[in-house]
């Protein structure tokens, strides 16, 4: 990733802390949005398959809900999507700048497979449109033969594209943030220059837990968020039976309730993982507090199953959100304290840079 190197300016040790901030700050968007964006996914797959296997209309409709609610437009995929993930390539090639540590070639391959899968997840989010106007007018036979063979060939070839974009787009998306994680993970050993094995260190423990913890992140996060949508956002949506409320409800309680539960193990071997220099006080209070607001969500989900008329949806996915957010910062803190030394170097660069800037100038 030499190439990448043309992007480098010379920084400031504070200007380089600053860039920390600001990798915080891009995760802060792009780990939420792909998220919910894999969790909605996963579940529309899900559900229109059983759907399509019992022929249940409302598990259909409810798979182009969870599909064309979550992944919002296109525009919303570049900006959440794709610009922050380039945008964190970048600030890890300067963070990381004159160490040949391998993570950028990770981010970098991340980078392209998350514009792959978005393009296949949101063909896909199209194509379900299509398959249902296709649906609703399957019994009508048009006097002309030419028309009705169209029909059935346009209807077929929109299921195939449809299940096969769905399919494509969730696996590439998994394997994006795959090399996405390892990324972030082989940039706590800055020394780490090994380019002999690329798809070893994807399988290492530590990559691996960083992956189970996004998974289990993730899908809780995706439950929370259609509990959200569904139920709370502007006093819910209107016009839903209580067939497909009660899909929705008892679905989206279940994922988030057990993929939650899920988070302490996976979050636990993830820290047991770290490097013992990028250790610090503020990582293990910032893993103290995840469990914490995890904790209250459990409370609330216990509410849920046990009062029906519940209405704390609103406050399960902040809480949802903010135990993520403090998740990530726990990670940011381990990778500032593993770059501390590389950082005075970039600073002591760029201090004499100046010095003889300067010197030239005068």
């Amino acid at each position: 990733m030499e190439f990448l190197d043309k992007f480098v300016i010379p920084q400031s040790f504070e200007h380089i802390q600053l860039l920390h901030y600001l990798a915080t700050l891009v995760l802060f968007l792009f780990i939420p949005f792909i998220s919910i964006v894999f969790g909605s996914t996963l579940l529309s797959l899900f559900f229109r398959k059983k759907g399509t296997a019992e022929s249940d209309k409302s598990k259909l409709y409810y798979a182009k809900d969870l599909i064309s609610m979550f992944t919002v437009n296109k525009s919303v995929g570049i900006v959440l999507g794709i610009i922050p993930i380039l945008t964190l390539l970048l600030i890890y090639v300067q963070l990381l700048h004159s160490t040949g540590n391998i993570s950028i070639t990770y981010l970098f391959i991340s980078f392209l497979l998350i514009i792959a899968a978005l393009v296949f997840i949101y063909t896909y989010r199209y194509s379900m449109s299509f398959n249902l106007i296709f649906n609703s007018i399957q019994n009508f036979e048009p006097e002309d033969k030419a028309v009705s063979n169209d029909i059935s060939r346009f209807s077929k070839a929109s299921k195939n594209l449809s299940m096969k974009a769905g399919t494509y787009g969730i696996i590439i998306l998994l394997l994006a943030v795959w090399f996405f994680l390892a990324g972030l993970d082989i940039a706590l050993y800055p020394a780490n220059v090994n380019t002999n094995n690329l798809i070893a260190e994807l399988f290492s423990i530590s990559v691996i837990a960083r992956l189970l913890t996004f998974v289990a992140f993730a899908m809780a996060l995706t439950g929370s968020t259609i509990l959200f949508r569904f139920f709370f956002w502007e006093g819910g949506v209107k016009d839903i039976d209580d067939g497909y409320k009660n899909i929705v409800k008892k679905s989206s309680i279940k994922v988030t309730f057990y993929f939650s539960a899920l988070i302490p193990i996976f979050l636990s071997v993830n820290l047991a993982t770290f490097p013992k220099d990028t250790l610090s006080t503020s990582i293990f209070i910032y893993a103290g507090l995840v469990l914490f607001v995890l904790f209250i969500c459990y409370n609330i989900l216990y509410s849920m199953v046990r009062n029906e008329k519940s209405n704390l949806y609103g406050t399960l996915f902040i809480l949802l959100i903010i135990s993520l957010c403090l998740s990530l910062t726990k990670d940011q803190i381990a990778m500032n304290n593993a770059t501390k030394l590389q950082a005075l170097k970039l600073g002591d660069k760029y201090e004499v840079l100046m010095a003889s800037l300067m010197g030239k100038t005068t």
